[in-house]
């Protein structure tokens, strides 16, 4: 499962979301066995001054929909930016 969650806020209304999510990302790594994650933002802000942030989650396994469950839970209790958009991927198996 590789899973996408991607948001737009101005960053000078908060400047502890990146604190927050890196505590939240570190719990969730505590309770998935094997998580990988990585906290990316876009090079500018938009036109309304907006930043756009985007967590990346790699895990191995079918968990996605608790995963995702648990995820949203902690994002409101955590009081991160809303709406959070969610683009869960899963790798292809090639054949040779």
């Amino acid at each position: 499962m590789n899973l996408y969650v991607y948001y737009k806020f101005i960053v000078s209304t908060d400047a502890k979301v990146a604190k927050r999510i890196g505590q939240m990302q570190a719990l969730l790594a505590q309770e998935f066995s094997g998580l990988e994650y990585r906290l990316l933002k876009r090079p500018h802000a938009d036109d309304a001054g907006r930043e756009t942030w985007m967590e990346v989650y790699e895990l191995e396994g079918s968990v996605d929909v608790i995963f995702q469950e648990r995820l949203a839970q902690l994002a409101l209790e955590s009081n991160l930016p809303q709406p959070r958009l969610n683009e869960l991927f899963i790798a292809l198996k090639l054949a040779h």
